[in-house]
């Protein structure tokens, strides 16, 4: 019995991974395409940014509603409805004929990201005890970059051959997919059910207060934001950054901008290990963070040759990172019951950076050069590793 749900619980963490892997793939189709956006729909640097950040402005505001909506529907028909806004998004998008009709379809597939980060992480904490999950919730952090570097490597190949459109289309048939197998395979362990949740958080808020009163928690949202500010501004702009200063083709610029998400897709698992034999997560945040922050200027100053190795050893930095922070969340909020309120305010601070990054960074590079843009991002992290010290959490 024991050795069965042990498999079963492998097999639905394989369906939260690729139901995961949907939102980064059609949030990061437009990075590589980006100058070909702005060429067709007339799109300043700055306002091809806000095809990223409205994406996450949707995150934003739906993020703390959405800890409620999970509780309340449950984690399956959460993630249903999120493939179903991503997939009608990307079909959306795959038609439209003006910048604001692609705006629009981007702010639809943000209400799938949104469930997806929320529903995902709090799946993992349902199914694997806190003593086993910093594994499953280390190699589920590189959903972002795993779907990420895909776009990179894919999307410039299928822009080439048919057009920037094929790639919303092939977006589009893996989300409708993926929606099929979560529908037919996905269930939540028993004794996880909603009744139980729902008494289950009735006695602990009736001891320990409401629980998005909880300082930790929002102070670990708060770092998380910054992260998100500076990570998704890199993802965002160094295609377009080495394609335009650096005189890369199109498909040498992504798959160079690849390397900063492929190191941190080789950190992640290695980072819940890692986590669960020291028993600690606040000092890896903390290293990943002031690491991080000491190198965000280095891909826009270094030259040309050094750029791939920076970006790679840069995105081993970051890649620390997502795997402590959402085990972090469900630390903190210490009961399953909880962990849907916990991963949906760390939601609310990822998805603030990310609508935030994009548009200041584009602001920044657009009015006062690359350089300075990627200065800007280093003391606001390094002030975010200082916020580290006051969580508590082991």
């Amino acid at each position: 019995m024991f050795s069965k749900k042990i498999s079963y619980s492998s097999f639905i963490f394989i369906i939260i991974f690729l139901t995961s892997i949907a939102a980064p793939v059609n949030q990061f189709k437009v990075p590589p395409v980006m100058p070909v956006l702005m060429s067709e729909f007339d799109l300043s640097l700055a306002s091809a940014g806000m095809l990223m950040s409205v994406f996450a402005l949707v995150g934003m505001l739906l993020a703390l509603p959405s800890g409620c909506m999970v509780h309340r529907l449950g984690l399956k028909k959460s993630g249903i409805i999120a493939l179903f806004a991503l997939g009608i998004g990307s079909a959306a998008g795959l038609i439209s004929g003006s910048s604001s009709s692609l705006m629009l379809s981007r702010i639809i597939e943000g209400i799938g990201m949104c469930l997806i980060s929320v529903m995902a992480p709090a799946s993992i904490a349902a199914w694997f005890p806190p003593e086993k999950r910093g594994l499953p919730m280390g190699i589920w952090a590189t959903w972002v970059p795993l779907g990420t570097i895909l776009m990179f490597l894919v999307a410039p190949a299928l822009n080439s051959s048919f057009g920037w459109r094929s790639i919303w289309l092939i977006t589009g048939i893996y989300t409708f997919a993926i929606l099929i197998a979560l529908s037919v395979f996905f269930r939540t362990p028993s004794g996880t059910d909603a009744n139980t949740c729902q008494k289950e958080g009735q006695i602990q808020n009736d001891s320990n207060g409401n629980p998005y009163y909880n300082r930790d928690i929002w102070l670990l949202a708060g770092v998380f934001m910054v992260f998100n500010i500076a990570v998704i501004s890199i993802c965002t702009f160094m295609p377009s950054f080495l394609e335009n200063v650096r005189d890369f083709s199109p498909e040498k610029a992504s798959a160079v901008s690849g390397l900063f998400l492929a190191g941190a897709l080789v950190i992640g698992p290695v980072t819940g290990i890692i986590a669960n034999r020291i028993g600690s997560y606040k000092k890896i945040l903390f290293i990943g963070v002031f690491v991080s922050a000491a190198g965000m200027c280095l891909p826009f100053i270094v030259s040309s040759s050094l750029v791939p190795v920076v970006l790679f050893l840069l995105g081993m930095a970051t890649g620390t990172v997502p795997p402590v922070t959402f085990s972090s969340a469900a630390e903190i909020m210490k009961l399953p019951s909880r962990a849907g309120t916990g991963m949906s305010i760390v939601a609310f601070g990822q998805y603030t950076g990310m609508c935030i990054g994009p548009a200041m960074f584009g602001e920044i590079a657009e009015n006062f050069g690359w350089a300075s843009a990627g200065y800007s991002l280093v003391p606001i992290m390094m002030l975010s590793s200082a916020v580290i010290f006051l969580i508590r959490v082991k």
